[in-house]
């Protein structure tokens, strides 16, 4: 399977190949390849079982669940925004400009409510992954979701919260807040000792069509057998001029 991720209100989860290698112990989730760690919520259960492509970590509860995605910046994919999220005057992160983009595709394409930007936790800032939040839905799926990208290595890590009502979703989001304050990017020498673990085979991930959102603007998938594609560097800068 191959080509663009469409963003659909409701999918079936997909199994696929060349599944990144992580950590998860102790709660706390570890990928070495796309250089982040995030704390799971107490009270939640988590799952790095193969998924959906580009999903790193599932976090769920009864009434709830979290998932973690990311995609690396391209050039191309940059070029693929509209205009007014590349050249907005007040959008002066890649984060803020990434978070423009998946607003507008939700609300073209996929006809959502959706909330208007607001700046995440300063301990992502300060941790050099500053990130950002906003709440849709489409009156039978609620969700928040918060994308962060690191100051030097342009990949956008997303955090996703749905639930079945906007209730659930205000209960949730204590959880989803401790849980984006502990996002940050490995320090060098976190990369050097943090090993390459085989990925978890558990089937602690719903397999349902459970509704939850593929929060990624859109990325290639990987060809079976090829290895990830988000395992491979990014540019650095993915901005610029775009024809």
């Amino acid at each position: 399977m191959k080509g663009r991720i469409a963003i659909a209100a409701s999918v079936t989860v997909i199994v696929v190949g060349g599944v990144l290698h992580a950590d998860l112990e102790n709660h706390v989730f570890t990928s070495r390849a796309m250089n982040v760690r995030v704390a799971v919520p107490r009270g939640w259960r988590e799952s790095d079982a193969p998924s959906y492509p580009n999903t790193l970590l599932w976090m769920m509860r009864a009434d709830a669940k979290i998932v973690m995605t990311a995609e690396p910046l391209t050039h191309e994919l940059y070029c693929s925004w509209p205009v007014m999220c590349r050249a907005g005057h007040d959008l002066s992160t890649l984060t803020q400009r990434y978070a423009c983009a998946l607003r507008d595709k939700l609300q073209r394409d996929h006809h959502m409510r959706v909330g208007l930007i607001e700046a995440g936790p300063k301990e992502n800032a300060d941790a050099g992954m500053p990130s950002v939040w906003f709440e849709y839905d489409d009156g039978k799926h609620y969700l928040r979701q918060a994308i962060a990208v690191a100051d030097d290595d342009p990949r956008a890590v997303s955090l996703v919260l749905e639930t079945a009502s906007n209730d659930q979703r205000a209960s949730s989001v204590r959880s989803f807040e401790q849980a984006l304050r502990t996002l940050r990017p490995l320090s060098s020498e976190e990369m050097a000792a943090t090993p390459l673990q085989a990925p978890a085979t558990g089937s602690d991930v719903p397999r349902d069509g459970g509704g939850i959102i593929d929060a990624t603007v859109g990325s290639a998938t990987p060809e079976s057998g090829s290895g990830s594609a988000l395992v491979r560097s990014p540019q650095r800068d993915p901005t610029g001029p775009c024809s």
